[in-house]
């Protein structure tokens, strides 16, 4: 049985991939937001944007993974491709480490200063992430 890698005629990792970049990168803005204004509503807001770009992060994972495994283009760079998944990996699994915490942790400055911490990391090894994917692009359509 396959997993499916389209909708409407269309790939879904690269469909997919906006949503949790767009919520992660809007993440360490509300935690700031609620260091400096106020927890509420800044903290929910912050805890929301992580959890919809982990679940479905879930969903681009697998689909990019899929096409990893079965690329449907012709002379994708593997080396460049695997780069490229291990750091939104590594960046998924720092924003799911950081709901965790922000979950199980008693709401605190020190725990939205971590949990800050947690997403400009997770935040750098998206953009290095997302500038693997870019080259990887570029580089299919200059073929």
């Amino acid at each position: 049985m396959k997993l499916p890698r389209l909708a409407f005629g269309v790939p879904l990792h690269p469909l997919l991939v906006h949503f949790p970049i767009t919520f992660w990168l809007v993440t360490p803005a509300l935690d700031l937001a609620a260091l400096w204004v106020g927890v509420e509503p800044w903290w929910t807001l912050a805890l929301g944007a992580t959890a919809i770009g982990v679940f479905i992060g879930v969903v681009v994972i697998v689909t990019g993974l899929l096409e990893y495994l079965e690329p449907s283009v012709v002379g994708i760079d593997i080396r460049l491709a695997a780069r490229h998944g291990i750091r939104t990996t590594m960046a998924w699994v720092t924003f799911t480490t950081k709901m965790v915490v922000a979950m199980l942790s008693p709401i605190t400055t020190w725990t939205i200063a971590f949990c800050l911490a947690l997403d400009l990391i997770g935040c750098v090894l998206l953009v290095q992430g997302i500038f693997f994917g870019t080259r990887q692009v570029y580089q299919q359509l200059e073929k």
